[in-house]
């Protein structure tokens, strides 16, 4: 069932009940009114029929006819004497009005009876004691409410259908935003604005939140289409070159020397393949991080410089980690691999006797109290490499090729993503930028954390580094 049709059965449900509710409490007040006013007549009918009997029971032959008429309509007269009837007059009925007050001893009553509304008096006492009774047939009221009822049921009918009909024709304008918002969610891929981003209502809101959002898909499609040129490419180099330096080996018959130098080369392909692979695992990983806890940045920095520091010393780079313990809230094994990636990446891309230099800092806070959080957790990552390519490094996931000939190591995209993925995952940001006096400068920063112990101090320390 479409909303348009619900709001429409619930409108028009709304008005037919309301409608039926105004009839009937209009039927029954009538009819109460009506009762009310019969009540009076009839009342004022046995009053004056009592007062004729009192004073002169003969004179009721003559003048009790014209005090049971009221505005054309004639009521039933009954008067007993010791409970026998003395007189009858008036409309035509059969038997007592109301036979129980005649065995009754009270002075007057308002009765209903079999179709008829009776007021009933008594007076004098012993043989002498008097009943005067008069009557009103309640059937033509009866019929006359039937008929209200059947009318007031045609035109609720009627004015039901009528508002049935207004409420569709207001809801499908209502709805009509709406049909547009479905139709362009339905063609993504269209550059065509969402329509209704600056009417003031709950479809205004509904479409400016799906512009948001598309404005976020498609800028995420973009980092995408980035990241998948960047895999492609990482990927499909070492994968290649791998082929390409086989099918040489192979080509003809090689020393054990050459073979041995061809699988050498094959062995470190397979090691960079492995690298990416589980890069992307990584990214994979990152889509869901796992238990948080907390864990100094500074002691899982050492332990990235010191797993580095052989590749820093073969390559003649030196590699220094300074700062201060930063208590933060991370996923370890995730946060490890940052570490990896980006301290990697910066001793890939120095040039021989190059410095590359790690600094783990606690963003300013107030005073540290229970309850109270720390401001936070900055890592910085700097090289004298090339830097990063120009064009918008917040897009930018494939490090440059240093050099105009194109010589040197390749791109470390994947290992970008990584960074990027496991940073946002944990409510960081990563900022890419061009360190004073040239080379790379990656900062990573971390949101507060639960109050730590007071940090230690590292100034200046340089893991296991051996001339």
């Amino acid at each position: 069932m479409t909303l348009r049709l619900r709001l429409t059965l619930l409108t028009s449900g709304v008005i037919f009940l309301a409608l039926a509710a105004f009839g009937g409490l209009a039927g029954v007040l009538l009819w109460r009114i009506e009762l009310s006013s019969i009540a009076r007549q009839i009342t004022a009918q046995a009053d004056a029929l009592s007062a004729v009997a009192r004073r002169s029971p003969g004179a009721l032959q003559g003048t009790a006819d014209d005090l049971l008429e009221r505005d054309g309509i004639t009521a039933v007269g009954r008067v007993y004497e010791d409970g026998v009837l003395i007189w009858a007059g008036g409309a035509v009925a059969s038997g007592i009005l109301d036979p129980d007050f005649l065995r009754d001893v009270q002075p007057e009553r308002l009765s209903r009876i079999q179709g008829y509304m009776v007021a009933s008096r008594r007076f004098g006492s012993g043989p002498d004691q008097v009943v005067v009774q008069v009557g009103r047939n309640l059937l033509p009221q009866e019929e006359l409410i039937a008929r209200y009822l059947i009318i007031a049921a045609l035109v609720l009918v009627l004015l039901s259908a009528l508002a049935g009909a207004t409420a569709a024709l207001a809801v499908r304008r209502a709805l009509r935003p709406l049909d547009r918002l479905v139709r362009r969610v339905q063609h993504l891929g269209t550059p065509e604005p969402v329509p209704g981003v600056d009417e003031r209502s709950e479809v205004g809101a509904l479409a400016r939140a799906l512009d948001a959002s598309l404005a976020e898909l498609r800028a995420e499609r973009r980092r995408e289409t980035l990241f998948l040129a960047s895999a492609s490419h990482e990927l499909r180099t070492p994968v290649t070159a791998m082929l390409a330096d086989l099918q040489h080996t192979l080509a003809r018959e090689r020393s054990l020397q050459d073979v041995l130098a061809a699988l050498h080369r094959t062995e470190r392909t397979a090691g960079r393949l492995r690298q990416l692979t589980g890069n992307l695992m990584s990214l994979t990983r990152a889509q869901h991080v796992g238990e948080r806890q907390t864990a100094d940045l500074l002691d899982l920095a050492g332990e990235a410089v010191d797993l580095l520091q052989p590749l820093a010393l073969k390559r003649d780079i030196d590699l220094w980690l300074d700062g201060a313990s930063t208590p933060a809230q991370i996923d370890s094994s995730l946060f490890a691999g940052v570490l990896e990636n980006l301290i990697g990446n910066a001793l890939k891309f120095s040039p021989v006797g190059g410095r590359v230099n790690v600094r783990v800092s606690p963003q300013p806070s107030g005073p540290l109290s229970d309850g109270m959080r720390t401001g936070g957790a900055l890592l910085t990552v700097e090289d004298s490499g090339p830097g990063f390519p120009s064009g918008p490094l917040t897009e930018a996931f494939v490090r440059g090729v240093p050099g105009s000939g194109g010589s040197g190591p390749e791109g470390f995209g994947l290992g970008l993503a990584v960074v990027r993925q496991v940073v946002e995952a944990h409510g960081g940001t990563l900022n890419l930028g061009e360190r004073p006096g040239g080379g790379a400068r990656v900062q990573v920063s971390l949101p507060p954390t639960p109050a730590a112990p007071p940090a230690r101090e590292t100034e200046g320390t340089q893991p296991h580094r051996t001339d």
